[in-house]
């Protein structure tokens, strides 16, 4: 063997370890965007699972906002209404 054989040997030495490594880290990168994609599906139902439990709160907030405002309204014409009786 001379020297142009070595050296074409360790040429294609060196690109089967470079391709060898190449498919070793795409495996290694798709199992890391696998396992992001499914972290990505967990975070999507809690976030719908939050955004509904704020949802939810905001109604009851509302509910009593509009109950309070109701019973001041209420207590108003009764009020009125009493002085109304008074004045008669």
């Amino acid at each position: 063997m001379d020297i142009k054989d070595k050296i074409v040997g360790l040429a294609l030495a060196a690109l089967i370890a470079l391709i060898g490594w190449n498919l070793h880290e795409t495996w290694a990168i798709g199992k890391q965007i696998i396992q992001l994609q499914q972290g990505q599906e967990v975070l999507e139902k809690q976030i719908k699972r939050n955004s509904s439990f704020v949802k939810q709160k905001l109604k009851q907030m509302k509910k009593r906002n509009n109950k309070k405002t109701i019973d001041k309204a209420i207590k108003k014409n009764n009020k009125k209404k009493k002085k109304k009786n008074k004045q008669e």
